[in-house]
């Protein structure tokens, strides 16, 4: 009887670790996730094929091109701060970050001009709620 309960009381307490295990496993690659994104943005900007087939490209050359500007703005927080900074050392980091967000919005507005040779500024705005809602 000792056994028995010994048994089912390691099978209980083992099952968070078994669904855990198994729930990590349904994390999407980054591919995956670009797809679907895709997919909601076309639904809900009302891209047709011909828009989306000329639009996405130049939409993920723009994420990927922010994505490394941000990951160079991390980089250089992460490398600052290493030790506790000084003030003057805040003040640089917030600069950092600040000259990041630039960067992305001027970025951004070239893309836009990009956009508006392929969509109206119509759909390049619904494609920004889209986005901001995916």
């Amino acid at each position: 009887m000792k056994k028995i309960l010994l048994i089912l009381t390691l099978l209980c307490c083992s099952t968070p670790f078994i669904v855990a295990q198994e729930q990590q496993k349904k994390h999407y690659s980054h591919e995956e996730y670009c797809k679907q994104q895709q997919e909601f943005i076309t639904k809900y900007a009302k891209l047709t094929a011909e828009e989306a087939k000329q639009f996405f490209p130049l939409f993920f050359e723009f994420q990927k091109n922010k994505w490394e500007i941000n990951k160079e703005a991390r980089k250089r927080t992460k490398k600052d701060n290493e030790q506790e900074p000084t003030a003057e050392e805040y003040i640089k980091l917030v600069n950092k970050i600040a000259d990041a967000k630039i960067k992305i919005a001027q970025l951004e507005k070239s893309y836009i001009e990009k956009y508006m040779k392929i969509i109206s500024a119509r759909k390049i705005l619904d494609v920004q709620r889209a986005e901001d809602r995916f």
